[in-house]
């Protein structure tokens, strides 16, 4: 999955349902809102959209009028193992790269899996630290 501008990315959360992305886009749309990329990953009954947009503040706002629980920073959003030590090796390894996370949010644990958002003081070294294999 090729990795979105992270400068104006944007995560939402949202149940696995039919529509869903035709509900998210519309209201885009429906605001003059032009998505710039779309990707998606499904975890069971939950899934995460990550996309990028030509007017980043005013879809977060557009988005979240709409019901959706949309966030919005330079994250990165990786894809673990839920089991002891997954996130541990994660953060070793950015310990070891000197990168410092800023924060860190579980989007999501199911399916023996979790989605996080991190943030840190440097995407690029994370982002080769963690390695693509984890990135959504």
């Amino acid at each position: 999955m090729s990795q979105p501008n992270l400068a104006n990315r944007i995560v939402i959360m949202a149940d696995n349902r039919v529509g869903v992305i035709a509900d998210i886009t519309g209201s885009l749309a429906g605001a003059g809102i032009n998505v710039e990329s779309l990707n998606t990953e499904s975890m069971g009954s939950r899934g995460a959209i990550i996309l990028t947009v030509d007017q980043y503040d005013h879809a977060l706002y557009v988005l979240n009028q709409a019901g959706f629980k949309a966030v919005g920073d330079d994250a990165l959003v990786i894809r673990l193992p839920d089991q002891p030590g997954a996130l541990a090796s994660v953060a070793d390894r950015l310990k070891q790269a000197g990168v410092n996370i800023q924060s860190m949010h579980i989007l999501v644990r199911q399916n023996g899996h979790a989605m996080i958002a991190l943030t840190t003081d440097n995407s690029e070294e994370a982002r080769q630290a963690i390695g693509s294999e984890l990135i959504v």
